[in-house]
């Protein structure tokens, strides 16, 4: 009788623990936010803006003094370039919610670049006349405030919401590279070339951050230009009735109105800290800056590798209250070392302050309203200068002590009354 046959076919070994030389290990988070289509030339044209702006206020400055040896016409070309960025963002966010973010983007980059021009030829000519850097600083201003709501809202809709912190945290990093670097770039080309190749090399910047930003994708949300459109004022109506609805909006709006202006006091009383109480003179100055500014930098490190928690609120209180009491230590410090080490933690909280609370404003944001609302989010920092006539105002009447404890409860206090009146911010 025949015995039947069995073939035994192996069975191939399966396991879920990786096996070596089989794996590809994956990137760090902060580097996945690279494979982001279109994130890279962002950031790159984003970088060249900031460098081209921070240079192009240097050239300014210098270039005004020059002309009249006067710290007030400095300071007016300053305020003239201020004021549209207070008052046209609103009109600027109804804009950036109807066309195409990208041609806006590069429009702003176009027009500032030709404002450089401008200026290069009046120098070339030797021509050029105060009023004429007042006219071109409001021009620039104009131009300017077009920028921030288109920007904010396009970053939202290009990058997910999972890693929009560490792409804003990027961002911040080459906005503080830029300020850290176009000052010594303009003033080299100053010193070696002339103002008038300095402002030609600035419209260089501007345009090629054009060409970059045109290069990039529209992002998940983009307005069709052939669709049919509300006009100019229902989209303001829309925008304001959305806002006002919203439960989480007009608090972070008083937020970050609130801290621009009252609680920035410490940046104009730097100078008399160092020159007169401290005694560490101009090169101490700068130190201070520096500690400030490498804590900003490292902030921005920090935020882009470990990102924020998804509930961000207790990071603003944190690092709010951080900022207030190291502001206070600073404004009774008489110890050199402790104040650059207080500047220093400063800067790292207010970077997780910066990052989180424009973390906040797009998270608020529908797609179609994302313009609008980030347009109440550059308003507020818009206020910035403001502080600083808030703090050199308040420290004239009442001293620099008193001036650095009212600062400070323009902040956590604030920031808390928040949370306390709205449950939506306690959930945030």
């Amino acid at each position: 009788m025949t015995q039947p046959t069995f073939i035994i076919e192996p069975i191939p070994f399966v396991t879920t623990r990786p096996q070596t030389g089989s794996t590809r290990t994956r990137p760090p988070r902060v580097f996945r936010v690279f494979t982001i289509p279109g994130f890279a030339r962002l950031l790159a044209s984003e970088a060249l803006f900031d460098i081209g702006a921070v240079a192009r206020t240097a050239a300014q400055s210098w270039v005004m003094y020059d002309l009249t040896g006067s710290n007030l016409w400095v300071g007016l070309a300053s305020g003239m370039r201020s004021i549209p960025i207070l008052v046209f963002p609103v009109f600027a966010g109804a804009i950036a919610d109807r066309f195409d973010k990208r041609k806006l983007l590069a429009f702003v980059r176009i027009g500032l670049a030709i404002v450089s021009i401008v200026q290069a030829i009046l120098l070339a000519l030797g021509i050029i006349e105060p009023w004429h850097m007042l006219a071109l600083a409001l021009a620039a201003g104009t131009v300017v405030a077009f920028a921030m709501p288109a920007f904010w809202a396009y970053l939202a809709d290009l990058v997910p919401a999972r890693s929009l912190s560490r792409a804003t945290a990027l961002v911040m990093m080459g906005q503080n590279a830029g300020e850290m670097a176009g000052p010594v770039i303009v003033g080299w080309i100053i010193a070696s070339a002339g103002a008038d190749w300095a402002y030609a090399i600035i419209a260089g910047v501007y345009l090629m951050g054009a060409v970059l930003i045109l290069n990039a994708p529209k992002g998940r949300y983009a307005a069709s230009e052939s669709e049919d459109k509300p006009t100019y004022y229902e989209s303001l109506k829309q925008g304001i009735a959305y806002a006002r609805q919203n439960p989480v909006l007009p608090w972070l709006f008083i937020m970050i109105c609130s801290v621009n202006i009252t609680g920035v006091a410490i940046f104009p009383l730097m100078p008399e800290y160092a020159t007169k109480i401290l005694d560490v003179g101009p090169v101490g100055f700068g130190a201070m800056s520096t500690a400030l500014g490498v804590g900003l930098a490292i902030g921005s490190i920090s935020v882009a590798i470990l990102g924020l928690p998804r509930r961000v609120m207790p990071t603003i209180i944190v690092s709010s209250f951080i900022w207030d009491f190291g502001m206070i230590g600073f404004g009774f410090s008489r110890i050199y070392p402790l104040t650059l080490a207080l500047l220093f933690v400063m800067g790292i909280a207010g970077m997780f302050w910066m990052n989180a609370i424009t973390n906040l404003f797009q998270r608020e944001a529908t797609g179609e309203m994302r313009g609008r609302v980030m347009a109440l989010y550059s308003i507020g920092m818009g206020l910035f200068p403001l502080g600083w006539t808030f703090g050199g105002t308040l420290s004239a009447l009442i001293g620099n002590e008193p001036t650095i404890i009212v600062s400070a409860l323009g902040g956590t206090p604030l920031i808390l009354l928040a949370m306390l009146l709205t449950p939506g911010l306690r959930r945030s």
